[in-house]
């Protein structure tokens, strides 16, 4: 009794502060498993790059900034040229393949505050901030310039494809962000059509 007396309280004290801290404790830990939720579901699973739910609100973010600062602002749309053929003649694993190979070159090729998502299919997004369009063009065609091997073939040969490219840049005619996607999108379209392996301007 006189010991409890004397040290009940120190103990009290004691089993009230680890109980606080276990709670800070699991706090964090479900902090940490929504953020990964979060980033998982912002993230193509297949290349590790954004996917269109990630990739939208940060383009809406730069076209706030393009809107409030006149900050020059550049959207890429890039695409594998006969994605088809690849899936068709080596398998879709090979296909997969090629696809995680440009979303690699995408994050090792671009600037650090570049952002690149993969938006569906072969079909690539790349954000320019403070791009104007004639620095824009220059990233355009220096990705397009590589030489995209992602692997060898049953006779050791290389593996190539090439790509095709549309580009926009952020004017004040544009009524939304989505207009710019839109631009960029049409300019991929007419790069395909004029025989692939180029970039178009929209």
């Amino acid at each position: 009794q006189q010991l409890w007396e004397a040290q009940g309280p120190y103990i009290v004290v004691a089993l009230l502060a680890s109980v606080a801290l276990l709670q800070s404790l699991l706090t964090l830990h479900a902090a940490r498993l929504l953020h990964d939720a979060e980033r998982q579901a912002a993230s193509d699973p297949l290349t590790g790059l954004l996917n269109r739910r990630g990739f939208e609100p940060l383009l809406a973010r730069e076209w706030d900034r393009f809107k409030r600062q006149g900050q020059p602002l550049a959207v890429l749309m890039l695409d594998i040229d006969h994605f088809k053929a690849i899936n068709d003649g080596y398998g879709h694993a090979t296909g997969d393949e090629a696809l995680r190979h440009l979303g690699q070159e995408l994050r090792q090729r671009l600037r650090p505050y570049d952002l690149a998502a993969r938006l569906g299919g072969e079909e690539f997004a790349v954000l320019l901030p403070g791009s104007d369009a004639e620095q824009a063009l220059q990233t355009a065609e220096r990705l397009r310039q590589l030489d995209w091997i992602y692997g060898r073939g049953d006779n050791g040969q290389p593996l190539r494809y090439t790509v095709s490219i549309g580009l926009a840049c952020a004017t004040p005619a544009d009524a939304e962000a989505q207009a710019l996607l839109r631009r960029a999108d049409a300019a991929l379209y007419r790069a395909k059509q004029s025989g692939r392996d180029r970039v178009e301007q929209g």
